[in-house]
């Protein structure tokens, strides 16, 4: 009897319970708290976003990625460095990183990517350029623009991005730079083809804070090095011949060094001759 007793009482505790949940002595009304899983999405996220902040300030600066919203951009550069890794056609790079804001426009991103790239590929420099004024002038306001118009500013600003993420190199360039405001000061990059028995590449790297490079081909590490302090740094590979893309990896040591990550390639072309093509093909 006692124990059926304390079984109807703790039924009817529990039915009250759920009804009116009992508070906290801080709380005045009921309240959710985050959980394990939430805490440690929130923590991911602040992470990506310090890791952004850290390469923006050159990013913005760019013609036109510096028209995008902040809320824009930043989404932006994080779909640039992860499309830039595996290698592709620049057409088919340029739909992928702007599919994410526009899901359900595939035929018309396409379309759009290939206006966008016509100059690019078949005009010389001030027709390019004159192409791009327009194109901006038309969606000079991001949040106002038609989303055709969305849709080329994006692609746009990814093209630019992408190219300062590029390193190319051919027998006929040999070297090439890029020079990158981070939030600690200026990084300059530096690549050079060496043509010898066996062709060298060389990169060189001028870091505002402490931190590595690590060069990867096929998703296998094949060079790194790294500094406790700003420092010069410097890789040199011994490679079999041309036509390669290779990730280079600039890290800048923060707290959490993996998420502060900058991406770049370096392709390395057997000529500087571009062939003009007609329409981008999407299939692959």
């Amino acid at each position: 009897m006692q124990e059926r007793f304390h079984s109807l009482i703790k039924q009817h505790l529990m039915l009250e319970y759920a009804k009116k949940p009992p508070l906290f002595p801080w709380e005045s009304e009921l309240c959710e708290y985050p959980t394990e899983a939430d805490l440690a999405s929130a923590d991911s996220a602040m992470s990506t976003d310090e890791a952004i902040a850290l390469w923006k300030q050159h990013l913005s600066s760019l013609d036109v990625p510096k028209l995008l919203p902040e809320s824009v951009l930043s989404a932006l550069i994080r779909q640039c460095q992860n499309i830039i890794r595996p290698p592709a056609q620049r057409g088919i790079q340029l739909v992928r990183v702007v599919e994410p804001f526009f899901p359900v426009q595939n035929s018309t991103l396409e379309s759009i990517a290939n206006i966008v790239l016509a100059p690019v590929y078949r005009s010389d420099n001030e027709t390019k350029a004159a192409v791009l004024e327009q194109i901006t002038k038309l969606a000079n306001d991001y949040d106002s623009a038609s989303v055709e118009q969305q849709i080329a500013l994006l692609m746009i600003a990814a093209q630019e991005m992408l190219e300062a993420m590029t390193l190319s190199l051919s027998k006929q360039k040999p070297e090439d730079t890029r020079e990158w405001i981070t939030a600690h000061g200026m990084m300059r990059l530096s690549t050079k083809y060496i043509a010898t028995a066996k062709n060298r590449l060389t990169i060189t790297a001028m870091l505002p804070k402490a931190g590595h490079l690590r060069l990867l081909c096929n998703g296998s590490v094949e060079k790194q090095t790294f500094c406790s302090q700003p420092d010069l740094l410097a890789l040199s590979w011994h490679i079999p011949n041309f036509e390669k893309t290779y990730l280079l990896e600039v890290f800048l040591d923060t707290e959490d060094t993996e998420k502060t990550t900058l991406n770049f390639v370096v392709r390395l072309e057997s000529s500087d001759d571009e062939e003009l093509p007609g329409p981008m093909s999407f299939s692959s």
